[in-house]
């Protein structure tokens, strides 16, 4: 498989740009939503073989999860493991990511309707507070999450499952990064929110700013600096998680 280097705006554009598809591997599929006002997303629903996770970009939603509705901000993030019920709107013209993990045939579907076709995915439609107890869901405000500091970066875990491994770094200039490497086991993926990154994608170095995207699907060799620039934040996302969180605990 190879790699993604998306900028902002890149990637699959569906539904007239209203969703675009920035990756669709079997492990994940990640999705940016343009909702230009307050209106209805998905009513309530659950997955059985999946995850359905959401980070705001920018605006505000109202996130669904078993009985609860949770109002989230820029920066906010919520994560709904299989088997529990949960759906969205928004509050506001807003833009968020929406993490499926593993896809469950998700992007297909997409697809699909964007052709005006049926479509269909691993999703059952069902009434709040039905389905399985959310005792594994994820509701985290901004900034919150379990936080490992180092010298010259802040690693903050906002979900570690078998499924997703996500993590919010924040990157002082002069970090290093990991050395060179790839996964056989699963894709790891990064979203710049804030600043400008250093990649390193197969043999290339490359600096990419706020709203890009990259994927290193198994087999691709990676990495991720801030040599040069000032304080940077992205996302990194690793599906399935393989125990990263669990390795990012120890390493720090």
């Amino acid at each position: 498989m190879d790699a993604v280097v998306l900028r902002a705006g890149e990637g699959e554009s569906l539904f007239d740009g209203r969703i675009v598809l920035k990756s669709s591997f079997d492990q994940l599929t990640i999705t940016e939503s343009h909702f230009p006002d307050a209106r209805d997303g998905a009513s309530p629903h659950f997955h059985r073989r999946h995850a359905d996770s959401f980070y705001v970009l920018e605006g505000g939603m109202a996130v669904l999860v078993h009985d609860e509705e949770k109002l989230l901000d820029p920066g906010a993030f919520a994560s709904a493991p299989p088997e529990v019920v949960h759906g969205f709107r928004t509050t506001s013209r807003s833009v968020f990511l929406n993490f499926h993990t593993p896809d469950g045939g998700f992007a297909d579907n997409l697809r699909a309707r964007n052709r005006r076709e049926e479509g269909g995915f691993d999703s059952v439609d069902a009434p709040p507070g039905s389905g399985k107890p959310p005792t594994e869901a994820v509701f985290w405000r901004p900034g919150e999450g379990e936080r490992l500091a180092t010298n010259n970066r802040v690693a903050t875990i906002k979900i570690g499952r078998e499924e997703l491994a996500l993590i919010e770094f924040e990157l002082q200039d002069g970090f290093e990064g990991p050395d060179p490497h790839s996964h056989d086991d699963h894709v790891d993926s990064f979203y710049v929110l804030e600043g400008e990154v250093d990649f390193l994608v197969g043999d290339e170095w490359m600096r990419l700013p706020a709203g890009s995207f990259v994927a290193a699907p198994m087999g691709v060799t990676h990495a991720f600096a801030n040599r040069d620039g000032q304080h940077a934040r992205l996302l990194n996302i690793h599906a399935p998680s393989t125990g990263f969180h669990d390795r990012l605990r120890e390493m720090s």
